[in-house]
């Protein structure tokens, strides 16, 4: 299978359905990613596994079985093309909410300790609920038909594997915690990774990672309240700003994103919105190390750019910045284009053109009022210098930006 496809596939149900879909070449070595290596933590993890091939060997083609494990995990395994060679499952995935009962019944099933069920809650944590398997049915067909078009529609077929295995294998955790370290050391290397782009404004890269970030939950938390995803969120509101500090970007800039998005997290009331937040804050922090970052500047060009941001409504002139830094005009001049790479008179014209632009876009002020609150006083020069900038007057930017919104 392509893997574009594949890739498209798996994003697709990530992001519908938060399962996860693994795909599969005979002999299958890789299979205990299946179950997110649960199997690989528990004692006598060959065994598991070996049980799971001989299930595979015995599936039928046109089929979606769907296994129901001893941890009450639900999984779909199914062979999208005829010839076998090619496995695809899904999952893993509750039916019900897991509660009290839950944990009670496996532990005295399973003869477990508490640190066995602390050790497994790391696993069971974040995997998705869902009330019912005709959802998943659905978009599974959909998605067969897609890949293979020329598919007998599949029937569907349901194991209960619940009970303890014929072999008396219990699903009791290692006592090397081997896979639990794994999978501890896998977050947290992910986290950091995820925080190093923010840190140097790659949200490409930010994006992808934190989309692997999540697909990898870790706190041992066993239900999924609208009050501890806002927690979640505002740590990571707080990581995001801590991972951007060494850039030397102003502690007002700091300030001003950190506030925003705690005060949007509180404002959310769903879930689907804490999540389109969480992808906005990435974007936002990593543009703002882009367009705010002074860490490559000296002490004086990066005093001098905070001060043209901050004051970009007054009048700011050379030898104002000059006096007010204690060095010469030619020395400010000279060393500004040797930093920034433009003389400061255009990189502050550029600054208020952009802030123009934004203001002309989503406000109703007159062309007037925006010139002076960019601190540009002459209506007629102002006019000129956006033309220069953008290339057409700030009346037809403001109706062509108008119209485009139409």
């Amino acid at each position: 299978m392509i893997s574009r496809t594949l890739d498209f596939i798996t994003k697709l149900l990530k992001d519908t359905l938060k399962l996860d879909m693994h795909y599969f070449l005979e002999p299958y070595n890789d299979l205990p990613a299946f179950d997110l290596y649960l199997r690989d933590s528990l004692e006598r993890s060959h065994d598991l596994y070996d049980d799971v091939r001989g299930f595979i060997k015995e599936m039928d083609h046109y089929t979606f079985h769907i296994v129901t494990d001893s941890y009450m995990l639900n999984y779909i395994f199914f062979y999208p093309y005829e010839d076998k060679n090619e496995l695809i499952t899904i999952g893993p995935y509750f039916n019900k909410t897991v509660d009290d009962k839950y944990w009670h019944d496996l532990t005295e099933q399973h003869n477990l300790t508490i640190s066995n069920v602390q050790h497994l809650k790391s696993f069971i944590y974040g995997i998705p609920v869902i009330n019912t398997n005709l959802q998943i049915i659905s978009t599974i067909g959909n998605i067969v038909n897609y890949i293979n078009p020329d598919a007998t529609p599949f029937s569907v077929q349901y194991h209960d594997l619940s009970n303890v295995s014929k072999s008396g294998i219990l699903y009791q955790p290692k006592t090397d915690f081997d896979a639990y370290s794994r999978k501890v050391e896998l977050r947290y290397r992910t986290e950091k990774e995820l925080l190093q782009y923010i840190s140097a404004g790659d949200r490409k890269a930010a994006l992808e990672s934190a989309r692997k970030f999540i697909s990898a939950p870790f706190e041992p938390r066993l239900t999924s309240t609208l009050r501890e995803q806002k927690s979640l969120l505002i740590t990571a509101n707080t990581l995001f700003r801590k991972a951007i500090e060494p850039n030397e970007i102003h502690p007002i800039f700091l300030h001003e994103i950190s506030s925003k998005f705690v005060n949007y997290i509180e404002n959310s009331l769903s879930e689907t919105a804490l999540d389109q937040l969480y992808e906005k804050m990435i974007r936002e922090y990593c543009l703002l190390v882009k367009t705010k970052s002074t860490r490559q500047y000296s002490h004086c060009v990066r005093q001098t750019l905070y001060f043209i941001d901050f004051n970009l409504d007054a009048k700011i002139s050379l030898s104002d910045l000059a006096e007010k830094y204690n060095v010469s005009v030619p020395y400010l001049s000279n060393l500004f284009k040797k930093e920034v790479g433009t003389t400061i008179i255009k990189y502050i014209n550029k600054l208020r053109i952009e802030r123009a632009k934004n203001l002309l876009n989503t406000s109703s002020l007159s062309i007037q009022d925006i010139a002076i609150h960019v601190g540009i006083y002459d209506h007629n020069y102002f006019t000129k210098v956006f033309k220069k900038e953008v290339g057409v007057a700030p009346t037809d930017f403001r109706n062509n930006a108008y119209l485009e919104k139409i």
